[in-house]
C-alpha cells in the first residue's frame, strides 16, 4: 500500500536547490559509479570459477554455515550442488564476506601448505574485487558500521527502479520541506534522518553482514517532516492499494503513527523480506523528532508562510476540491455530487472531477454511472498516473463491457498504448475485431499499437499492426 501527501505542487518561486542537488547526485552516482558493479561482480565470479577453488572451499563452507546455524541456506545450496548447478553455489561462497574472514583466520589449518600459499594471494585478489562493488564498499553493514558508510549508503541503490521510485517520492515530498526549513536545515536533517535509519536497521541484528543501500530511510525522514510541518491541518493524500487508487483528506499528524505502525507490522509479519522496514521506521521517527525539536528551539528558521500562502490562480478550484472531499468524508454523497457538478460547470471536465463522480456513482451501477464511466475512459491527454487509474477502472468493469460503445473502447485502447504494458490495448483491439467495429475505430488502436511497439523495439509486432492499419485503410 502506498500513501503519499500531495497537498501542494512544485512552486519554482521557491526553487528546491538542495533537493534537486540530492536527486542529481543519486542519479550520477548510480550511472557513473554503480554502473561498474556488474563488471566487478562478473570478473570476481569468473576468476573464482577459473581458479577452481570451490571444490576445496565447499566442504569448509558447509561446516561454516552449520556453525552459523544457517541450515536453511545450507540445504538450498546442497540441493544446487547435487544437481551440478555450480554457479549459485560459487556465488554464495565467494560473496560471503564472513566466510572469507573465517578462511583467513583458519586457512593454514584447513588447507595443505602447498595449496594455501598459492590460494591466499589469488583469493585475496578475488575478495578485493567483491569488496569494490559499491554496496559492499559503502553499504551499511550492521556488523561493521562506519561513519562514512552511514553517509554514503544514502546515495546508492540496488537497481534502476529502486533509484527512480525513491527519487520520485523524494521530489513529491521534499520541495515543501525544503521551502519551509531552508536549504541548509533541509540538507542537515535529510542526512541525519538517513544516518538514524541506517543505525536503526543495524540495531535489529548487529551480526548481519548484508549491506543496506538506498535513500528510503532519508525519504521516510522527509515524509515525517512534511507531516509535522502541516501538523493538524487537513491535507490531501494519494493512496494506491492493489487496484484501488484515489485521494483522501486527513489531518497530517494522524498519518505519522500510521506510517510508523505499518513499517513495524511489516517487519514482524514478514521477517524474510528484503525491505529494510526498521530503517524506514527509524527514518520516520528521526524526521519527526528533528523537525519538531527545530520548531521548539529555533521556530524563526521555519517559514510556515509557504504552506499558508495560496499556490496560484488554481486555488479556487482546489478549494472546491477540498469541499468535495470534506463532503465525502462526512458521507454526504449527494452534497459531494452536487459540488462536483458545479465544479465541472465552472472548470470543465477535469479528470480528477470525473474520477470523483465515477467513484460516487459506482455503488449504484445504473445508467448515470455508465455515462460517468464512459467519460472517465474517454478522457485523453492524461498523465501516467491517470492512465494507470483508467487501466484499473477498465479491469474492474470488464463484466459491463457490453454496455460500452466501440468508440469509447477505441479511445481507451489508444490511451492504453502509452502504458508500458500493452496487453490492455491489445485486448481492446481484439474485442473491437470481435464486435466488427468500424474501420476507423480499429485503425485508431492499430496505429497506436504500431507506434507503441516501435517505441519498445518490437519490430514484428510493429509490422503486424502497420499492415492491419494499411488493410483497414484500403477497405475503408
Amino acid at each position: 500500500m502506498i500513501i503519499l501527501p500531495v497537498e501542494r505542487r512544485l512552486n519554482w518561486s521557491h526553487p528546491p536547490i538542495v533537493l534537486i542537488g540530492i536527486i542529481l547526485l543519486n542519479i550520477l552516482v548510480f550511472f557513473l559509479y554503480q554502473s561498474g558493479d556488474t563488471e566487478r561482480y562478473i570478473n570476481a565470479i569468473t576468476a573464482y570459477n577459473e581458479s577452481r577453488y570451490l571444490e576445496d572451499e565447499w566442504p569448509h563452507y558447509q561446516t561454516y554455515l552449520e556453525q552459523q546455524g544457517d541450515i536453511e541456506h545450507l540445504e538450498e545450496l546442497r540441493a544446487y550442488h547435487e544437481d551440478d548447478m555450480i554457479f549459485p553455489v560459487a556465488t554464495a561462497v565467494v560473496t560471503d564476506r564472513g566466510f572469507y574472514k573465517y578462511l583467513e583466520a583458519n586457512g593454514p589449518s584447513l588447507f595443505y601448505p602447498s595449496f594455501y600459499y598459492e590460494w591466499v594471494d589469488r583469493r585475496s585478489e578475488i575478495n578485493e574485487q567483491i569488496d569494490s562493488i559499491s554496496s559492499v564498499r559503502f553499504g551499511v553493514k550492521p556488523n561493521d558500521l562506519s561513519v562514512i558508510d552511514l553517509f554514503m549508503y544514502q546515495f546508492l541503490h540496488g537497481d534502476f527502479m529502486h533509484l527512480m521510485g525513491n527519487m520520485m517520492f523524494l521530489m513529491i515530498c521534499g520541495f515543501v520541506v525544503e521551502a519551509v526549513l531552508g536549504h541548509l536545515s533541509f540538507l542537515g536533517l535529510y542526512l541525519l534522518g538517513g544516518i538514524v535509519a541506517g543505525i536503526s536497521h543495524a540495531a535489529v541484528d548487529f551480526t548481519s553482514e548484508q549491506p543496506l543501500v538506498g535513500a528510503s530511510g532519508s525519504l521516510s525522514a522527509v515524509m515525517a517532516m512534511y507531516l509535522i510541518i502541516y501538523r493538524w491541518q487537513t491535507i490531501r493524500f494519494f493512496y494506491w492499494f492493489y487496484l484501488i487508487v484515489g485521494y483522501f483528506r486527513a489531518p497530517a499528524m494522524i498519518l505519522l503513527p500510521v506510517y510508523i505502525g505499518k513499517e513495524l507490522i511489516s517487519f514482524y509479519s514478514d521477517p524474510d523480506s528484503n525491505v529494510a522496514f526498521m530503517a524506514h521506521a527509524g527514518g520516520f521517527v528521526a524526521g519527526a523528532l528533528s523537525v519538531g525539536a527545530l520548531a521548539l528551539i529555533r521556530p524563526e528558521l521555519l517559514k510556515f508562510e509557504y504552506i499558508e500562502t495560496p499556490e496560484d490562480d488554481t486555488e479556487p478550484y482546489r478549494q472546491q476540491l477540498a469541499e468535495i472531499y470534506a463532503a465525502i468524508e462526512k458521507y454526504r454523497f449527494d452534497t459531494a455530487q452536487h459540488r462536483i457538478e458545479q465544479a465541472i460547470a465552472t472548470y470543465g471536465e477535469e479528470f480528477e472531477l470525473l474520477l470523483l463522480q465515477y467513484n460516487l456513482l459506482k455503488l449504484r451501477r445504473n445508467k448515470t454511472w455508465l455515462v460517468s464511466l464512459k467519460k472517465v475512459l474517454r478522457y485523453e491527454n492524461t498523465a501516467d498516473e491517470d492512465l494507470i487509474r483508467q487501466r484499473d477502472i477498465w479491469a474492474d468493469v470488464r463484466p459491463y463491457l457490453k454496455h460500452i460503445d466501440s468508440e469509447t473502447l477505441a479511445i481507451c485502447g489508444s490511451n492504453f498504448s502509452h502504458l508500458e504494458d500493452l496487453s490492455f490495448s491489445e485486448e481492446i483491439f481484439s474485442l473491437l475485431k470481435k464486435r466488427n467495429a468500424k474501420s476507423s475505430e480499429l485503425s485508431r488502436v492499430a496505429i497506436s499499437l504500431a507506434k507503441a511497439h516501435s517505441r519498445q523495439n518490437r519490430a514484428d509486432k510493429q509490422q503486424y499492426y502497420v499492415s492491419v492499419a494499411e488493410q483497414l485503410a484500403m477497405g475503408a
